[in-house]
């Protein structure tokens, strides 16, 4: 049974299922194969984030830190450069 309709209306899903009988069974073959990598590595960064939660609040808090203390410096810095009171210009002609 083909599906009818724009390709932008259809999922991933019916797309997938409208393809030559070869092309759809390596797709699965390979979203099979790196399923279980994906799993286990989403596992793994959830499971570092929850095991150590002070270091990753440190870590945010110095970054904060950091980050506004070159703000505060860039802003001094903006606004308290020294400007010459006059400008000579010389022209030879």
């Amino acid at each position: 049974m083909e599906i009818q309709g724009t390709s932008e209306d259809r999922t991933w899903k019916e797309k997938l299922t409208s393809l030559p009988g070869r092309i759809k069974s390596s797709s699965a073959t390979k979203l099979a194969e790196v399923k279980p990598r994906l799993n286990a590595m989403s596992m793994k960064a959830s499971g570092n984030l929850r095991s150590n939660p002070t270091k990753w609040a440190g870590i945010a808090a110095g970054a904060g830190l950091g980050v506004g203390l070159i703000g505060r410096f860039l802003h001094h810095r903006a606004h308290h450069r020294r400007m010459p009171a006059v400008v000579i210009i010389e022209a030879a002609c």
